[in-house]
């Protein structure tokens, strides 16, 4: 029997506290790939630039320490991290996959509320809104690597709604999926999206990084829109 998976990558940026001093804005990424097309090619091309950059084919990528030039990339120039970061943004372009990004402002929940059931209605309205193809396939395999206790017990609540059989992989490490790494992106980049539409203004990081507002709607939010799962 040929059963068919959609596998679903999810990263989070920001912290759950509910207090905004943590963090004003809480993301939770998901991207979606059908198992049944392959983007061994994407892998390959992006493996071999990265050779070609002189790092290991298997570099697991880092989008904010990228950016900031903090851990693995504090002495390496802001042009070869812009050619790291531009080489993923490409495969993330060029690969059959799709994403969608649930976003909370705490701005706009009361400290006493908590994130999980404005999160929660969002996910489950995504979720129920795409039911016909979300359960068209056999098995959903959610990867997440428990990095935020609370929002492995919401997904599976969440998930939980589908009538497709939901599995959720245990001990994901990032540098073992390239999709979970451009979760990861996809995080970022919306994150910076926010710092826009909210101050009219990238962060300093980011500014120095993508080269101003312009330069980063028409690089990388114009062609990340492309890819949202609709």
């Amino acid at each position: 029997m040929n059963i068919k998976e959609i596998s679903v990558f999810v990263d989070e940026s920001g912290s759950y506290d509910p207090d905004r001093s943590s963090s004003r804005y809480y993301l939770v990424c998901m991207v979606f790939h059908d198992q049944h097309i392959s983007i061994e090619n994407e892998v390959n091309a992006l493996e071999t630039a990265f050779e070609n950059m002189g790092l290991p084919g298997n570099h697991c990528v880092h989008a904010g320490p990228l950016i900031r030039r903090e851990e693995e990339y504090i002495t390496m120039s802001r042009e070869k991290r812009r050619g790291i970061f531009r080489r993923m943004f490409l495969f993330m372009h060029k690969a059959n996959i799709s994403y969608r990004c649930f976003k909370i402002d705490k701005n706009f929940i009361g400290a006493s509320q908590g994130i999980h059931d404005p999160l929660l209605r969002q996910i489950v309205r995504f979720l129920l809104d795409n039911e016909a193809t979300l359960t068209a396939f056999d098995k959903i395999k959610v990867y997440y690597d428990n990095g935020q206790r609370q929002l492995t017990t919401l997904l599976k609540e969440a998930f939980a709604l589908l009538s497709a059989t939901t599995e959720f992989v245990s001990e994901v490490e990032p540098s073992r999926y390239r999709l979970f790494q451009v979760a990861d992106i996809a995080c970022t980049l919306e994150l910076a999206r926010l710092h826009l539409e909210d101050t009219g203004k990238l962060s300093e990081s980011e500014y120095a990084f993508f080269g101003g507002p312009k330069n980063f709607r028409k690089n990388y939010l114009k062609l990340l829109d492309r890819k949202l799962f609709t």
